[in-house]
């Protein structure tokens, strides 16, 4: 290895390690506000719902079938917002976030 070369690694070290210096910085997940992971908790199973009626609607409109499987999926809509927002819990327990 030349003189230039060793140079060059250096240069590319120092960088590499300002970079890191920087990125430790931002703010991880767990460093997040409790009003930040109460709104991810309503979102999980808002989310969840919506999604589950609008396909429950969409069903009953092409199919012609009244409320059927807007009731259906509604329900099957809230158990996974449930099942969502208690995935969710638990990593918080485990304190992954």
């Amino acid at each position: 290895m030349t003189k230039a070369d060793i140079e060059n690694l250096s240069s590319k070290i120092e960088a590499f390690k300002k970079k890191h210096d920087q990125s430790e910085n931002t703010p991880t997940d767990s460093s997040r506000s409790g009003a930040s992971k109460a709104f991810q908790f309503f979102i999980e199973f808002v989310s969840a719902v919506f999604v589950s009626i609008a396909i429950g609607l969409f069903l009953d409109n092409i199919l012609s079938t009244a409320p059927v499987f807007l009731v259906i999926l509604t329900i099957f809509g809230c158990a996974a917002g449930v099942l969502n927002v208690y995935r969710f819990a638990k990593t918080l327990e485990r304190g992954n976030i």
